[in-house]
């Protein structure tokens, strides 16, 4: 949960300061796809395959969706927050 909630600040951490949007040129910034890619494959492999090593115990999917949506909030939340300073700045 906790690597999750740092998953989804990176997103709002790369405009910070800013009114754009998290996902203005998203598409083009590699070095944070690279990123954000071997985050969650990293954490995906230590949860689900990290057994005794991590002390860590698999997760059904419904698991991962329930975390995934729920820790994504802090994404939202900053894209709320910079869409209406957009309004604002209108």
């Amino acid at each position: 949960t906790f690597v999750l909630l740092q998953f989804w600040n990176l997103f709002n951490a790369r405009v910070f300061g800013t009114s754009d949007s998290a996902f203005k040129g998203f598409s083009k910034s590699y070095g944070l796809l690279l990123v954000l890619l071997i985050i969650l494959v990293g954490q995906i492999m230590i949860v689900q395959f990290g057994g005794k090593v991590f002390r860590t115990e698999p997760l059904e999917w419904q698991t991962w969706v329930a975390v995934f949506g729920l820790t994504s909030i802090v994404l939202w939340v900053g894209e709320i927050i910079r869409f209406f300073k957009r309004l604002k700045n209108k």
